[in-house]
Protein backbone atom coordinates (compact mmCIF):
# COMPACT_ATOMS: atom_id res chain seq x y z
CA UNK A 1 0.00 0.00 0.00
CA UNK A 2 1.02 3.09 -0.86
CA UNK A 3 0.95 5.41 2.52
CA UNK A 4 1.09 8.49 1.06
CA UNK A 5 -2.05 8.67 -0.39
CA UNK A 6 -3.26 9.78 3.61
CA UNK A 7 -1.56 12.73 2.89
CA UNK A 8 -4.54 13.75 0.43
CA UNK A 9 -6.69 13.40 3.34
CA UNK A 10 -7.53 17.26 4.26
CA UNK A 11 -6.00 18.02 7.90
CA UNK A 12 -5.78 21.30 9.81
CA UNK A 13 -3.07 21.84 12.66
CA UNK A 14 -4.59 22.61 16.38
CA UNK A 15 -3.48 22.58 19.99
CA UNK A 16 -5.29 20.15 21.62
CA UNK A 17 -5.92 21.14 25.86
CA UNK A 18 -7.40 20.17 28.98
CA UNK A 19 -6.27 20.40 32.04
CA UNK A 20 -4.01 18.50 34.72
CA UNK A 21 -5.01 18.57 38.31
CA UNK A 22 -5.18 22.56 38.08
CA UNK A 23 -2.50 22.67 35.73
CA UNK A 24 -2.74 23.61 31.98
CA UNK A 25 -1.26 21.12 29.38
CA UNK A 26 -1.78 19.93 25.55
CA UNK A 27 -0.04 18.80 22.66
CA UNK A 28 -0.36 19.31 18.74
CA UNK A 29 -2.40 17.39 16.86
CA UNK A 30 -3.86 17.64 13.00
CA UNK A 31 -6.93 15.25 13.53
CA UNK A 32 -10.36 16.61 14.30
CA UNK A 33 -13.64 16.58 12.90
CA UNK A 34 -16.94 17.64 13.05
CA UNK A 35 -19.16 14.31 13.78
CA UNK A 36 -22.45 15.98 14.04
CA UNK A 37 -24.18 19.38 13.74
CA UNK A 38 -27.06 18.67 16.10
CA UNK A 39 -26.02 18.53 18.99
CA UNK A 40 -22.58 19.38 17.94
CA UNK A 41 -20.07 17.18 18.11
CA UNK A 42 -16.37 16.30 17.31
CA UNK A 43 -13.93 13.94 17.68
CA UNK A 44 -10.23 13.89 18.39
CA UNK A 45 -7.62 11.56 17.83
CA UNK A 46 -4.98 11.28 20.73
CA UNK A 47 -1.57 8.59 20.87
CA UNK A 48 -1.98 6.35 23.86
CA UNK A 49 1.53 7.48 25.02
CA UNK A 50 0.81 11.47 24.78
CA UNK A 51 0.26 12.65 28.12
CA UNK A 52 -2.41 14.73 27.29
CA UNK A 53 -4.64 11.90 26.50
CA UNK A 54 -4.39 10.75 30.02
CA UNK A 55 -5.20 14.17 31.23
CA UNK A 56 -8.51 14.49 29.40
CA UNK A 57 -8.85 11.00 30.56
CA UNK A 58 -9.38 12.19 33.85
CA UNK A 59 -10.37 15.42 33.41
CA UNK A 60 -13.14 14.85 31.01
CA UNK A 61 -13.07 18.10 28.90
CA UNK A 62 -11.14 19.13 26.35
CA UNK A 63 -10.29 22.16 23.95
CA UNK A 64 -9.46 22.99 20.23
CA UNK A 65 -7.61 25.59 19.77
CA UNK A 66 -6.96 26.22 15.59
CA UNK A 67 -3.80 27.57 14.40
CA UNK A 68 -3.81 29.89 11.33
CA UNK A 69 -0.71 30.19 9.22
CA UNK A 70 0.55 33.43 10.59
CA UNK A 71 0.30 31.42 14.62
CA UNK A 72 3.87 31.15 15.83
CA UNK A 73 5.74 28.17 14.62
CA UNK A 74 6.78 28.22 18.22
CA UNK A 75 3.12 26.77 19.48
CA UNK A 76 3.60 23.58 17.23
CA UNK A 77 7.42 22.77 18.24
CA UNK A 78 6.30 23.54 22.16
CA UNK A 79 3.52 21.63 22.06
CA UNK A 80 4.11 18.89 19.67
CA UNK A 81 7.67 17.97 20.69
CA UNK A 82 7.80 18.05 24.49
CA UNK A 83 5.91 16.06 26.64
CA UNK A 84 3.35 17.66 29.09
CA UNK A 85 4.80 15.04 32.34
CA UNK A 86 8.40 17.05 32.08
CA UNK A 87 6.98 20.59 30.99
CA UNK A 88 4.44 23.33 31.86
CA UNK A 89 3.97 23.96 28.18
CA UNK A 90 1.77 27.07 28.65
CA UNK A 91 4.68 28.89 29.94
CA UNK A 92 5.00 32.06 28.09
CA UNK A 93 2.23 31.22 25.85
CA UNK A 94 -0.75 33.99 25.75
CA UNK A 95 -3.68 31.76 26.77
CA UNK A 96 -7.35 31.98 28.82
CA UNK A 97 -9.85 29.56 30.44
CA UNK A 98 -12.98 28.98 28.84
CA UNK A 99 -15.36 27.04 30.86
CA UNK A 100 -12.42 25.43 32.92
CA UNK A 101 -10.28 24.41 29.84
CA UNK A 102 -7.28 26.66 28.42
CA UNK A 103 -7.77 27.94 24.78
CA UNK A 104 -4.37 29.40 22.87
CA UNK A 105 -5.21 32.81 22.06
CA UNK A 106 -2.98 33.24 18.82
CA UNK A 107 -5.64 30.74 16.73
CA UNK A 108 -8.38 31.55 14.48
CA UNK A 109 -10.48 30.52 17.17
CA UNK A 110 -11.41 27.67 19.60
CA UNK A 111 -13.83 24.58 20.61
CA UNK A 112 -14.58 23.29 24.20
CA UNK A 113 -15.56 20.20 24.49
CA UNK A 114 -16.97 17.41 27.00
CA UNK A 115 -15.87 13.77 26.80
CA UNK A 116 -19.37 11.58 26.26
CA UNK A 117 -17.75 8.32 24.45
CA UNK A 118 -14.01 7.13 23.68
CA UNK A 119 -12.95 4.66 21.50
CA UNK A 120 -9.47 2.95 21.77
CA UNK A 121 -7.11 1.68 19.25
CA UNK A 122 -4.23 -0.33 18.87
CA UNK A 123 -2.21 3.44 19.44
CA UNK A 124 -4.73 6.23 20.01
CA UNK A 125 -8.02 6.95 21.54
CA UNK A 126 -10.65 8.37 19.47
CA UNK A 127 -12.33 11.47 21.86
CA UNK A 128 -15.98 12.17 21.20
CA UNK A 129 -16.80 14.95 22.78
CA UNK A 130 -20.35 17.31 22.77
CA UNK A 131 -19.39 20.95 21.80
CA UNK A 132 -20.28 23.19 24.93
CA UNK A 133 -18.58 26.63 23.43
CA UNK A 134 -17.09 28.00 21.01
CA UNK A 135 -15.91 31.17 19.42
CA UNK A 136 -13.98 32.75 16.00
CA UNK A 137 -10.59 34.99 17.45
CA UNK A 138 -9.66 37.40 14.13
CA UNK A 139 -12.06 36.50 11.12
CA UNK A 140 -9.45 37.41 8.62
CA UNK A 141 -7.36 34.92 9.98
CA UNK A 142 -6.64 31.41 7.42
CA UNK A 143 -6.52 28.49 9.00
CA UNK A 144 -3.31 26.39 8.71
CA UNK A 145 -3.48 23.17 6.92
CA UNK A 146 -1.59 20.03 7.70
CA UNK A 147 -0.32 20.29 3.55
CA UNK A 148 0.74 24.21 4.64
CA UNK A 149 2.87 23.04 7.65
CA UNK A 150 4.52 20.56 5.87
CA UNK A 151 4.76 22.19 2.61
CA UNK A 152 5.50 25.55 3.32
CA UNK A 153 7.07 25.55 7.35
CA UNK A 154 8.82 22.21 5.87
CA UNK A 155 7.43 20.61 9.24
CA UNK A 156 7.50 17.01 10.24
CA UNK A 157 5.04 14.98 12.48
CA UNK A 158 5.72 13.56 15.87
CA UNK A 159 6.02 9.77 15.92
CA UNK A 160 3.05 9.93 18.04
CA UNK A 161 0.79 12.05 15.48
CA UNK A 162 -1.59 9.68 13.66
CA UNK A 163 -0.20 10.73 10.29
CA UNK A 164 3.38 10.21 11.43
CA UNK A 165 4.83 8.28 8.27
CA UNK A 166 7.55 5.30 9.41
CA UNK A 167 8.89 4.74 5.40
CA UNK A 168 10.56 9.28 6.10
CA UNK A 169 12.86 8.13 8.51
CA UNK A 170 14.25 4.93 6.52
CA UNK A 171 14.29 7.19 3.76
CA UNK A 172 16.08 9.98 4.79
CA UNK A 173 18.10 7.96 7.56
CA UNK A 174 21.58 7.93 5.67
CA UNK A 175 21.49 11.96 5.93
CA UNK A 176 22.97 13.71 8.50
CA UNK A 177 20.74 15.17 11.18
CA UNK A 178 20.84 18.23 13.16
CA UNK A 179 18.31 18.27 16.18
CA UNK A 180 17.06 21.52 17.36
CA UNK A 181 17.24 21.40 21.01
CA UNK A 182 14.39 23.64 21.77
CA UNK A 183 11.48 22.18 19.70
CA UNK A 184 13.03 18.98 18.75
CA UNK A 185 13.25 19.62 14.77
CA UNK A 186 15.10 18.13 12.88
CA UNK A 187 17.20 19.39 9.79
CA UNK A 188 18.56 17.01 7.57
CA UNK A 189 22.03 17.95 5.05
CA UNK A 190 25.45 17.44 5.19
CA UNK A 191 25.87 20.52 6.71
CA UNK A 192 23.73 23.26 8.93
CA UNK A 193 24.24 26.46 7.30
CA UNK A 194 25.84 29.16 10.21
CA UNK A 195 22.71 31.51 9.01
CA UNK A 196 19.96 28.39 9.49
CA UNK A 197 16.78 29.81 11.59
CA UNK A 198 14.30 27.17 12.95
CA UNK A 199 11.20 27.03 10.73
CA UNK A 200 9.37 26.05 13.92
CA UNK A 201 11.14 28.11 16.68
CA UNK A 202 13.05 30.66 15.37
CA UNK A 203 16.15 29.93 16.93
CA UNK A 204 19.28 30.02 15.40
CA UNK A 205 21.71 27.05 14.09
CA UNK A 206 23.61 27.61 17.57
CA UNK A 207 20.63 25.50 19.07
CA UNK A 208 21.38 22.81 16.82
CA UNK A 209 22.87 19.58 18.02
CA UNK A 210 24.26 17.09 14.97
CA UNK A 211 22.12 13.66 16.28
Amino acid sequence: MNNNIFRNLSYGVYIISTMDDGRATGCTANSAMQITSSPATVAISINHDNYTNECIKKFGKFSISILAQDSKPLLIGKFGFSSGRDVNKFQDVDFKIVEGTPIIQDSCGYIVCKVIDTMETATHTVFLGEVTEGDVLGSDRTPMTYAYYHNVIKGKSPKNAPTYLPEEESESEQKKKYKCEVCGYVYEGETLPPDFKCPVCHQGADKFKKI
